[in-house]
């Protein structure tokens, strides 16, 4: 196996380029943060369950995603189970605590994200 080695020029241009960023770069603005306290979005969201094994243990998430805009979405880690139907159950259950519309009638549609899969 050929070990990775950059051009002279391209090294040049990295250093140059880390040399000058921080004349580049600025500052983040309290706004930046904004998104994390501007949950109006949450009332209008799909919540989809997700069970995952990990470490031995399945792990219920949350995923709330906006019906309207469903690349704004936030996934929780919601809590842990030994057994796969316990983390079903409780994940239904969370599933329908969590929804804002308990009918279920808001949904995502996987061909809203615009995948590309080749």
């Amino acid at each position: 196996m050929a070990n990775f080695r950059l051009d002279d020029g391209a090294y040049d241009e990295l250093l140059n380029l880390l040399n000058n960023q921080h004349f580049i770069e600025k500052p983040g603005d309290r706004k930046d943060m904004d998104f994390l306290s501007d949950d109006w979005w949450l009332r209008d969201t799909a919540v989809i369950e997700n069970i995952v094994k990990r470490e031995g243990m399945w792990e219920i998430h949350l995923v709330f995603a906006h019906y309207q805009e469903p690349q704004k979405l936030i996934k929780r880690v919601i809590s842990k189970y030994t057994s796969k139907d316990k983390a079903e159950m409780n994940a239904w259950y969370m599933k329908r605590l969590a929804a804002k519309d308990q009918r279920g009638t808001l949904k995502v549609n996987l061909d809203d994200f615009g995948l590309c899969y080749s």
